[in-house]
């Protein structure tokens, strides 16, 4: 079109005019100040709207608009974050995962958890592994699952490859009893929901707009994410819309269960496997889309990685020194080392040996926390209080009384309260201990065995305040005798308990 080119429009003596880009002036449809539309009808006027995948598998651009109330606030949601893990461990986390095994079986290394660890085709095999945490679907809330995975080999028959939230079957070939999740099977993979045992499946997913099915290349991780609402469930490969499923009519969710655990599956059924097929996880990741939540993120962390217990890559179980129906062995506490009998974890119960008056410092109790590295999370610890009683036991208390002064050092890079500050870059990077007092635990003369302390229980309330220890580094129960003597068979019972989480 010529720049002098005159279009008339459909009022008498007015033309459509250009600039010099040639891009028309307009005045689109829509609303005087008054209220009263122009150019159009009742619904004339543009829309505000979000594009959220442009159809380039599917071929159907996916738009949404967004919501506004009656006193024009815009309505909004915030990813809350409820469970991530790297399977860069060689070991289970046996505080968060659960595993069945059928002949076929997994394993667990820095290079991820892979299933079919045997490489083996027999038919009839299987296993499940999954969180014992299960998270909340349903309502207007979005529930959204990620997993990056890779498959070792092409899809083959009789082997299918679950994974997404799902209930876990309890037997061979421990199929899904209800959830939403992707599936490999022979004809290539396609997303399910599955509602108390009846699934609605996608169809196989197409590699691009109507030239086949999704084909991946082996061995290459890619990002699948589920996103599961009471309306539809879609499913994304590599942030690409690639199918989706409408809940079904009389159904108010994609599935009967109101909370899911993160799981895969892997099952040789019906005969022999074509071929032997491994997945490698690197990772998932679950958030809730929609509801706000003001969590500090120690207590996210005690959610996703657990509470009181051993992180992943680390030490299993309970972090605390409580043998079970076992009473602690008596000790005298050392300045530069925790002596032996006396607890060793972030937390528990020990006895020590009465002693006179000194300026000694000893160590009660002792914790490193966890070192980063490639395979070990380096989590800071966040303590949020301590918690501390002492019982006088052994023998009454004699001739003079027994108090006791309590501190909590932590920060320091070797167990020694001795450690010594780097006071710089040249003389390296040790650090002291930090210290905070806890308080004061006496007994007067003649106090019984089995006499708590006259202040009762100490309890440490950081609160807003919280002590961070960083990886690697030292948390310590300091007690030092103020007052005493070194009575025969008279010693002092005590736990202690921090309140802590994981950053």
């Amino acid at each position: 079109m010529a720049l002098d080119t005159n279009l008339a429009g459909g009022v008498s003596g007015t033309k459509q005019e250009v600039d010099a880009n040639k891009n028309a002036f307009v005045i689109t449809p829509g609303y005087t100040a008054g209220g009263v539309s122009f150019g159009g009808g009742p619904d004339a006027g543009h829309t505000m709207q979000s594009e959220n995948d442009s159809g380039v598998i599917t071929g159907v651009r996916h738009v949404h608009a967004p919501e506004t109330d009656d006193d024009y606030r815009l309505r909004v949601g915030l990813d809350l974050l409820l469970d991530q893990e790297a399977f860069t461990d060689t070991a289970q986390n046996t505080g968060k995962f659960s595993h069945a095994f059928t002949t076929l079986t997994a394993t667990s290394s820095a290079s991820g958890l892979l299933t079919n660890s045997g490489n083996i085709t027999t038919t009839t095999t299987g296993m499940t592994f999954g969180t014992f945490a299960q998270f909340p679907i349903g309502g207007t809330n979005t529930l959204v699952v990620e997993t990056a995975l890779s498959f070792s080999a092409q899809p083959n028959s009789n082997t299918v490859i679950d994974f997404g939230v799902f209930q876990r079957g309890a037997s061979t070939a421990f199929a899904p009893l209800d959830g939403v999740y992707f599936r490999m099977t022979s004809t290539g993979l396609l997303g399910v929901i599955n509602n108390a045992g009846v699934e609605t499946t996608t169809s196989v997913f197409p590699l691009s707009l109507g030239t086949g099915t999704f084909a991946y290349t082996n061995n290459r991780v890619y990002r699948f994410l589920i996103q599961a609402t009471n309306v539809v469930t879609t499913f994304w490969i590599d942030n690409l819309k690639v199918g989706e499923i409408p809940t079904p009519t009389g159904a108010d969710s994609p599935c009967l269960s109101r909370s899911l655990p993160w799981s895969i599956r892997h099952a040789i059924v019906g005969g022999a496997a074509g071929a032997a097929t491994q997945a490698l996880v690197k990772d998932y990741r679950v958030t809730v889309r929609g509801p706000q939540f003001a969590n500090v993120l120690s207590t996210s962390g005690n959610r996703m990685f657990g509470s009181y217990q051993g992180l992943s890559g680390g030490t299993m179980g309970s972090l605390a020194t409580y043998p079970n129906s076992t009473n602690p062995t008596a000790a005298a506490p050392s300045n530069t080392a925790l002596t032996a009998n006396l607890p060793g974890g972030l937390g528990g119960q020990g006895l020590v040996t009465a002693a006179a008056a000194a300026a000694t410092d000893g160590i009660w109790g002792s914790y490193q926390v966890p070192a980063g590295s490639t395979t070990v999370q380096g989590r800071r610890l966040v303590v949020r209080g301590i918690r501390l009683q002492c019982v006088n036991t052994g023998a009454a208390v004699a001739t003079t009384a027994t108090v006791v002064q309590f501190s909590l050092a932590f920060g320091h890079t070797a167990v020694s309260m001795a450690t010594s500050e780097s006071a710089s870059f040249a003389t390296g990077t040790a650090k002291a201990p930090r210290r905070v007092a806890m308080g004061f635990q006496s007994w007067a003369i003649g106090a019984a065995i089995g006499a708590p302390a006259s202040e009762g229980p100490i309890y440490l309330d950081l609160g807003d305040a919280p002590i961070y220890v960083n990886p690697g580094e030292f948390i310590a129960l300091v007690g030092k005798f103020l007052v005493g003597t070194a009575t025969a068979s008279q010693t002092i019972a005590f736990v202690w308990q921090p309140v802590y989480g994981w950053e």
